[in-house]
């Protein structure tokens, strides 16, 4: 793969952990189906995205390699974050086809 695609795969991955952020924040509420242990999911996403968002800035003259190894594992990390807030959302509220929940 060419230098160009990983660097924009790191990117994108790090706009979609902001954009899912900014959406649980300022939007409306992101549920993850554990009540007040949602704040726990906020806080595991707004460190993961420091986190992302850190990294790459400091790597980002290091090297291809280091943006094909954050863009990967953080693809990992926000899929999981998807998933646990859709289908894998446990019975405080249940899955119910939709991502924000409604009060």
């Amino acid at each position: 793969m060419t230098l160009n695609f990983w660097k924009i795969l790191n990117y994108l991955v790090l706009a979609c952990l902001v954009l899912i952020c900014s959406l649980g924040t300022f939007y409306k509420h992101i549920a993850f189906g554990w009540g007040l242990g949602d704040m726990l999911w906020y806080l595991i996403m707004y460190g993961v995205t420091l986190t992302h968002l850190v990294l790459t800035i400091l790597y980002r003259k290091k090297g291809i390699k280091r943006h094909g190894v954050l863009a990967l594992i953080f693809l990992v990390i926000t899929l999981y974050i998807c998933l646990e807030a859709t289908i894998w959302r446990d019975g405080e509220y249940p899955w119910n086809g939709e991502v924000f929940y409604k009060y």
